[in-house]
C-alpha cells in the first residue's frame, strides 16, 4: 500500500511535468500579431471568458443542449471529488464524516453523467461521426476512475484497484484528449485576451465604450 502510494506520487508529478512541457511547446508558437489599436480591455475580455461566458445562456451550443451541458457539470464536480478521494488515501489524511457522504454523492451522481455522455456519444449519428478511440478510452476511463474512487470510500479493500487505476489515468492525462484540463483555460484566456483587445468581449464593450 505504501509503495502504491509512491507510485501515484511519481505518476502525478510526471503528470503535472509532462503538462508543463505541452504548455511551454504550444506556447513557443506564440499568438497573432495584434496590429490593429486596441478598442477594448484585454483583461475585461480574460475575465468574461473564465467567468460568465461559460454560463449556458451566453454559449450558444450549451443554451441548445442544457442537459448535456448540466451533465458535463455534474461530471467535472464528480472527478473533483475523485481526486479528493485519491489525494486522501495517497497523502495519508482523514476526511470528515459529512465531506465524505458529500464526495460519495458528487462521486455517483459524476459517475451516471458519464456514462449518459458516454452513451449519447455512441448513440447520435452525428456524435459518433466526429468521435475517435481516445474520445472513448478517456471517457471510459474517468468514468472507471469515479466508479472506483466510490468503491474505495465505501470499502477500504477497494483502494488498492482505485490507487493502481489512478496511476495509469494520470500518465494518460497528458497524452490524451484529458490534457484538456489545462488547455481549456488557456484557450479560454487567449479567446477572451485576442477578443477583448478588440472591444468584442464582454457583448456590448465596444458600444459602451
Amino acid at each position: 500500500m505504501n509503495l502504491l502510494r509512491w507510485f501515484v506520487l511519481a505518476a502525478g508529478a510526471a503528470s503535472l511535468t509532462a503538462l508543463a512541457v505541452r504548455a511551454r511547446w504550444a506556447a513557443a508558437f506564440g499568438g497573432p500579431e495584434t496590429c490593429a489599436p486596441a478598442r477594448g480591455s484585454a483583461r475585461r475580455g480574460i475575465a468574461y471568458a473564465l467567468g460568465r461566458g461559460l454560463l449556458p445562456w451566453e454559449k450558444e451550443s450549451a443554451r441548445r443542449h442544457l442537459a448535456s451541458y448540466l451533465a458535463g457539470i455534474l461530471y467535472h464536480a464528480g472527478i473533483f471529488c475523485a481526486f479528493a478521494v485519491l489525494a486522501a488515501l495517497a497523502v495519508g489524511f482523514s476526511i470528515s464524516h459529512l465531506i465524505v457522504h458529500l464526495l460519495r454523492l458528487g462521486l455517483a451522481t459524476g459517475f451516471v453523467a458519464g456514462g449518459g455522455l458516454l452513451s449519447k456519444r455512441a448513440a447520435l449519428p452525428l456524435s459518433r461521426a466526429l468521435s475517435r478511440l481516445d474520445d472513448y478510452a478517456a471517457n471510459l476511463l474517468v468514468d472507471l476512475f469515479l466508479a472506483f474512487a466510490l468503491a474505495a470510500s465505501l470499502d477500504a479493500r477497494a483502494a488498492v484497484p482505485f490507487m493502481a487505476l489512478s496511476v495509469i489515468l494520470l500518465l494518460y492525462i497528458p497524452m490524451g484528449k484529458i490534457r484538456h484540463c489545462l488547455f481549456f483555460f488557456r484557450s479560454r484566456i487567449h479567446f477572451g485576451r485576442l477578443l477583448g483587445r478588440r472591444g468584442v468581449l464582454p457583448p456590448g464593450a465596444a458600444s459602451a465604450s
